[in-house]
């Protein structure tokens, strides 16, 4: 099933369709769907899919056996420098267009520093002037930045496009979770996030509970280690960097909150959170709407399945490990509803943010002071106006109490106090005890399945 990413296949194709040298990065966390799309963006296509492992094979030998299989060659090319390597890929291109992707280049750079500086060198001197679609592709993202984005990489400049590919925001998570009714997919997105891989992994024809007992926590299915896996691929010290996401999984947001959960010094911490932040790409840093300084910052989990598995597995592996799942399985289905209400609150967000955007608000985010705290905040300088959002996720419809108490939080929040436009927007999972009025929305779970449409697949 391909969803979405109707965007950056249009984008490749219009690169491919324009004949000339393309020198694209592709980059994106582990198993987002980076080499999903480019073989969806292969098919019918002259081209190669060159992907660097951690294997000890030297890497030139195996570039040259997966050309020679893959574009059917009757010799085994000999490429013994990366000189070898960019002349032959030209060579190939004088009669047709000629796609590469290389996957995890990173790696490439790493094992062999030179080779980002061969490439530089062979794109200015003749790859340029090619027909060749070169896609560098990578999941450590802060690491690609630096070595194909930054002014510092040796390709800085000759790159021609660059796409970062993003986990499904929940408009398009919830199509894995079609037979579901929409609380269940409220919940499986609570459980299982916006990565594709996860995604691809659930069965819906079976309950949540089935696809959670049987794919995170069996000791022996797909997701039940997935975090240390991540961790351990990306990182030198998964373990540092596992207590630190477990004490952000138990709802600490600031600096030194997470440090003492995770048992670290303040100090140390800044640095394990810029790797989790802007190399995994697994947290992100949060400011109030118009207060963006030091001092007011709060970190939070950006992944659904993470802070799932770091409230509901890391604590029950023993049990877990001696084979009792189904005593760990009534915990998640006690509490489910109660990690579900942070992810309704994101679903809300969603759906608050192209509403506000559409009526023209300039600027959307969250707010919070010592005391008081928004799920959703948005203002139109132009107009002078202020959207407000709270999100609900209770078993009863919501009473007018719940609008009274927004608009008391509301005053809170000081921008243009007195002389703004106020507008409001609830969220709730069960429906409402009052009616909409001027300036106010109210929004239940049906509404939101409405109005929250993934983009339909593309055409092959």
């Amino acid at each position: 099933m391909f969803i979405n990413r109707c965007n950056e296949l249009s984008f490749l194709e219009k690169r491919w369709k324009g004949g000339r040298a393309e020198l694209i990065i592709l980059y994106g966390r582990r198993r987002v769907g980076k080499t999903y799309l480019i073989r969806r963006f292969m098919k019918g296509k002259k081209g190669v899919y060159l992907f660097v492992s951690k294997l000890g094979q030297p890497l030139l030998d195996e570039f040259s056996n997966s050309i020679m299989e893959q574009l059917g060659l009757s010799f085994r090319p000999s490429i013994r420098t990366f000189r070898d390597l960019f002349l032959l890929l030209e060579k190939l291109t004088s009669d047709e267009r000629l796609l590469v992707a290389i996957d995890e280049f990173q790696r490439m750079a790493e094992a062999e520093p030179s080779s980002l500086m061969e490439l530089q060198r062979c794109w200015d001197e003749f790859l340029s002037k090619s027909r060749i679609m070169l896609v560098l592709m990578g999941s450590a993202v802060g690491v690609i930045e630096r070595l194909g984005l930054s002014q510092a990489s040796p390709i800085f400049g000759r790159r021609t496009g660059q796409i970062k590919l993003k986990p499904f925001d929940f408009s398009c998570s919830k199509e894995f979770f079609r037979r579901y009714k929409p609380e269940d997919k409220v919940r499986a997105y609570s459980v299982f996030g916006g990565v594709p891989a996860y995604l691809s992994m659930v069965d819906d024809s079976k309950s949540l509970m089935e696809n959670i007992s049987s794919l995170i926590l069996d000791n022996k299915g797909p997701l039940y280690e997935e975090p240390y896996f991540l961790l351990s691929q990306e990182t030198r010290e998964p373990i540092r960097y596992m207590s630190i996401l477990e004490a952000m999984s138990q709802g600490a947001t600031k600096l030194g909150e997470i440090a003492s959960k995770a048992g670290m010094s303040s100090s140390d911490l800044p640095r394990y959170l810029k790797v989790l932040e802007a190399d995994l790409d697994l947290v992100e840093r949060r400011y109030p709407l118009t207060e963006r300084r030091r001092g007011r910052t709060r970190y939070h989990l950006k992944d659904n399945f993470i802070r799932f598995w770091f409230k509901f597995v890391r604590p029950h592996l023993t049990l877990l490990e001696m084979g009792e799942k189904g005593r760990v399985l009534e915990v998640v289905r006690m509490q489910i509803d109660e990690h579900a209400s942070l992810t309704f609150e994101e679903v809300a967000m969603e759906h608050f943010s192209r509403e506000v955007v559409r009526l023209g608000a300039s600027r959307v985010g969250r707010w919070w002071s010592r005391d008081v705290e928004l799920d959703g905040i948005a203002i139109d300088e132009v107009r002078g106006r202020a959207y407000f959002m709270e999100a609900k996720w209770t078993n009863k419809p919501l009473k007018r109490s719940v609008l009274n108490d927004l608009i008391r939080k509301a005053s809170e929040f000081r921008w243009r106090i007195g002389s703004r436009e106020e507008f409001y927007f609830i969220y709730s999972r069960s429906g409402f005890e009052f009616e909409e009025d001027n300036g106010i929305r109210l929004v239940d779970l049906n509404d939101l399945m409405k109005e929250l449409g993934c983009p339909p697949p593309p055409k092959s």
